[in-house]
């Protein structure tokens, strides 16, 4: 039990490390040109929501594009408003990771990390090979992880102490959410509740509470990265915390009826819960950006500039 206990531990390390290093070798690829992107492609709300999907998609990380996002409104590179399209298209291309992770990649877990060992020798090379690094590390901590549970497929103690974490879809959300802000990585915290529905060791409802705590907690980064900022970017923070928290809380009376649609979509409950990550932000990115107008005003007001108290630099 506890050999078994430390192995998944390992596993979740594993996959926390990789997507920290896929995410920056392809910052570190990406990041000058991602600047300048984001700065160009900001004229409209839909072109921003374009750009920044492609931009998460690019770098897998909608946390990086987002405190980018902040940053260049804190910059002055581009405005409040500019900025909401990219948080929006942010929360769509980060689905891209999720998905990868659905995929039975683990027989590429060890060409993935020799490519990657091989790159990094190269300086030219060096953040695609930490990159590559990083998937071989993904794919084999899903694998370690999957094997690990597999043996308590039949485990009720198992099953009865997880389920009781998610025993409502409310608490399954309050857990996700912080799971994810501890663990800065909504990716990760999906990953391991697709492995966990996919061994059978909780069901699928808990599995999509965790997947909507997971898209909150993964504010705390760009919250934090606006503490100091300007009150245009702390707007653009509290955007992507209200966007989030908003579409999480209107879903959650659904959960149950999307546990019972998902399965005709595909048999595999680790997809099932892809999917639902997927639908879920173009669902709430979509419909805030059909009232991104009356949003931007909403958010203006709620932290408008220089707060209640007329001071700049600190949050109310």
């Amino acid at each position: 039990m506890l050999n078994h206990l430390v192995q998944f531990n390992i596993g979740i390390a594993l996959l926390l490390l990789g997507v920290q290093l896929l995410r920056h070798g392809l910052v570190n690829w990406g990041h000058s040109q991602l600047q300048r992107i984001l700065r160009r492609a900001t004229s409209t709300p839909l072109r921003g929501f374009f750009w920044g999907t492609l931009a998460t998609a690019l770098v897998q990380s909608s946390t990086a594009v987002t405190v980018l996002a902040v940053g260049l409104v804190d910059g002055g590179a581009i405005t409040f408003y500019q900025s909401l399209g990219i948080v929006l298209g942010a929360n769509v291309g980060t689905c891209v990771t999720v998905q990868l992770l659905a995929l039975d990649l683990e027989a590429l877990a060890l060409p993935a990390l020799s490519a990657g060992a091989v790159l990094t020798l190269a300086r030219r090379s060096r953040a695609v090979g930490i990159a590559s690094l990083g998937c071989g590390l993904i794919f084999g901590s899903l694998g370690l992880m999957g094997a690990v549970l597999s043996s308590y497929e039949g485990s009720h103690s198992l099953r009865g102490y997880l389920s009781a974490m998610a025993a409502t879809p409310l608490q399954g959300l309050v857990a996700g959410t912080l799971l994810t802000a501890f663990l800065h990585s909504s990716s990760v915290v999906t990953g391991v509740a697709m492995v966990l529905v996919s061994q059978g060791v909780i069901s699928l409802l808990p599995a999509l509470a965790l997947v909507l705590g997971a898209n909150i907690g993964t504010c705390i980064t760009a919250i934090l990265a606006a503490l100091l900022s300007s009150w245009a970017a702390k707007r653009t923070a509290m955007a992507h915390l209200f966007i989030n928290v908003t579409g999480a809380f209107l879903i959650l009376p659904f959960l149950s009826l999307a546990a019972t649609l998902l399965p005709l979509l595909t048999p595999d409950p680790g997809r099932q819960v892809a999917h639902f990550h997927t639908l879920f932000n173009l669902f709430s990115s979509l419909a805030a950006l059909v009232v991104i107008k009356p949003l931007a005003l909403f958010l203006t007001w709620l932290v408008p500039d220089g707060g209640p108290s007329g001071k700049s630099g600190t949050w109310p």
